[in-house]
């Protein structure tokens, strides 16, 4: 039987939030992240500038969210599956539910633009802090535009300028290669700041037909991190095409993949509320 145990806490993503205080022991075996090769489409060349406005065009756009996925997750040799219940709010808010294969919430998360609380329920712990502490503790940066845009596949915030945009095709797909719009622009602790920093390079493969991106590639030459997507089995949600498995391959001081399988993605008219209370009795993780 696998036992949930207790881990050291290294956020990375929202995912090692909750991988990291309460990961399964179990054995390792693959996730199988290469991306569905396209059917034959005729792929005529397009200048960056032309693909970076077709890849905003063809985001997918809400104003309220909810959504429901299975998560398999290895990282280095331990293995976890859980279900995750989302709430979202463009721009704003990013809650989530997370419970394992019995049913029963284990953690929660509110993500907002300044700021990640975490609850572990299993342990009586809870996280409250902003981007620049885990960015620090990283040593690479994170923000809620990477976690919100990172989910639904829409790419992740770049610089627009054709200077810094080179575009072909590779594989039947075009090809966009940007660089990623810093937003912590701030000092992260006391004796480092972002002067004399490499930019952080981000590839993006489009699909010829839908321009939806079909993989993203994000690498840090600070610290040689990579983070890779890959989004495969692509639906129609209100006239507006998103993907229903998302793959992620993570390397950093853990090695870790991740496989999303969504069961409901809903965009809503409505608000949402995001019920966030930590209990008196829990002890602050520091």
């Amino acid at each position: 039987m696998k036992q949930i145990l207790p881990s050291h806490f290294r956020p990375f993503l929202f995912f090692t939030l909750s991988l990291f205080l309460f990961s399964c022991r179990g054995t390792k075996h693959a996730i199988n992240t290469t991306p569905v090769v396209p059917s034959e489409v005729r792929t005529d060349f397009k200048s960056a500038k032309v693909l970076s406005e077709l890849l905003v065009e063809n985001e997918f756009k809400y104003a309220w969210l909810t959504s429901k996925f299975d998560a398999e997750a290895v990282v280095d040799d331990k293995t976890t599956n859980f279900s995750v219940t989302v709430r979202a709010r463009k721009d704003s808010a990013l809650w989530m539910s997370i419970s394992p294969s019995i049913g029963i919430e284990v953690a929660r998360l509110l993500a907002t633009e300044d700021s990640v609380k975490f609850i572990d329920r299993l342990h009586g712990k809870y996280f409250s802090g902003d981007y620049a502490y885990i960015s620090n503790l990283l040593h690479t940066e994170l923000d809620f535009d990477m976690l919100q845009n990172l989910l639904i596949g829409n790419s992740v915030s770049f610089d627009h300028e054709e200077s810094k945009l080179k575009s072909m095709i590779d594989n039947k797909r075009y090809l966009l290669s940007t660089i990623r719009k810093r937003k912590l622009r701030k000092v992260l602790n006391e004796n480092s700041d972002l002067k004399g920093k490499k930019e952080l390079i981000q590839s993006l493969w489009l699909e010829p037909e839908t321009y939806k991106i079909s993989r993203i590639y994000i690498e840090d030459f600070n610290t040689n991190r990579t983070f890779s997507a890959v989004y495969n089995d692509f639906k129609t949600v209100d006239s507006l095409s998103v993907p229903f498995q998302l793959l992620f391959d993570i390397s950093a001081e853990k090695k870790m993949k991740i496989k999303i399988d969504y069961s409901k993605i809903s965009r809503l008219a409505a608000p949402q509320t995001f019920p966030f209370t930590i209990p008196a009795k829990y002890e602050k993780l520091r």
